[in-house]
């Protein structure tokens, strides 16, 4: 979600020297942005632990002449961080903001009694509020899109041969309340199939990969992993699908800086919270409003207060139905 934020102050302010700091997988990301340079913090290396940390501000200081920081995290890590650098420039000669993550909104939002459901701010115009505070005020555009223009990777010359409808279904979230049923989804990418629609499985390497694999019973449905693609190509990859189908995860956001409309399945969480794709249609989120609990929590990582997950039981023919809508298909006949 920072990333229409990085490119907007690029385009704001074009003279402005810019570093980003985050871990390594993200490099990519932003490295495709004209003029941004980035530093990696290797958490689980160099960096890692609090003596980690210090050395990371040993490091900043000596490669990154900077003249204003903003924290666009705000956790217990680049708290410490701000701390050490604080110390090793003292006395200090940048200026310095950080993110409010409206933590008291969001908890009213999701507390079962008195509840506030009422959209919250969203976080990349939070980003966007430490850059004004640190005097960059911006504007960023609610659109999809973001990605620069690049060829798809060679090996995926063969399945874009022919010209056909394609669909992303990326089944899978870091917390159980963000999960719909794998077996449901699989029920949904079968109907897709059988309308002639070419499949592309996305999962993490490992136990995701190794699941989708099972699915696979016909050339047209493709495992992402199995590709052996970078991160970079396979937001290149979403950028030249025709939809995604996401849970609320990284992919939604992906598939959004991509340019690619997402219908997003929300089960524990909610939009209000401010974690939207950037751009996306807010019809196109699909989440059981009719339920009282829900949200509970804010980043799904709450064990159901009923048990049953109700909130993720969504009818593979709804989604089924809004997939269709938004593809240029014949509409089926009954």
């Amino acid at each position: 979600m920072l990333l229409p934020v990085v490119r907007a102050l690029r385009e704001n302010y074009p003279e402005l020297p810019l570093t980003v700091l985050s871990q390594p997988f993200a490099r990519p990301f932003f490295e495709e942005i004209e003029g941004v340079t980035f530093q990696a913090a290797e958490l689980r290396g160099r960096h890692h632990g609090i003596r980690g940390l210090w050395r990371l501000a040993g490091d900043l200081k000596r490669s990154t002449k900077f003249t204003h920081l903003a924290d666009t995290h705000s956790v217990i890590r680049s708290w410490l961080l701000r701390f050490f650098l604080a110390l090793r420039t003292f006395p200090r000669g940048y200026k310095s903001a950080t993110l409010d993550k409206g933590r008291r909104e969001k908890k009213a939002l999701v507390r079962q009694e008195d509840k506030q459901l009422v959209p919250l701010e969203h976080s990349v115009k939070r980003y966007a509020e430490v850059l004004k505070d640190l005097g960059f005020p911006l504007s960023v555009p609610y659109q999809l899109g973001g990605l620069q223009a690049r060829e798809l990777a060679p090996q995926l010359a063969p399945f874009f041969a022919t010209t056909r409808l394609r669909v992303g279904i990326a089944p899978f979230a870091k917390h159980r309340g963000k999960r719909y049923d794998l077996d449901l989804m699989l029920a949904l990418v079968k109907k897709l199939h059988k309308r002639g629609i070419q499949i592309f499985l996305f999962g993490a390497r490992g136990e995701e990969q190794f699941l989708l694999e099972r699915w696979v019973t016909k050339p047209d449905l493709i495992v992402v992993p199995k590709l052996g693609l970078n991160l970079l190509e396979e937001l290149v990859l979403m950028r030249h699908l025709d939809l995604m189908v996401a849970m609320d995860s990284a992919n939604m956001h992906l598939a959004s800086w991509a340019g690619t409309r997402v219908i997003s399945v929300w089960g524990a969480t909610h939009p209000y919270a401010g974690f939207y794709g950037w751009g996306q249609e807010e019809t196109l989120a699909v989440g059981r409003d009719d339920l009282a609990c829900r949200p509970c929590s804010v980043y799904g990582n709450k064990p159901c207060l009923r048990g049953d997950y109700a909130c993720l039981d969504h009818s593979v023919d709804e989604l089924y139905k809004r997939a269709l809508a938004l593809l240029p298909l014949p509409t089926e006949e009954a």
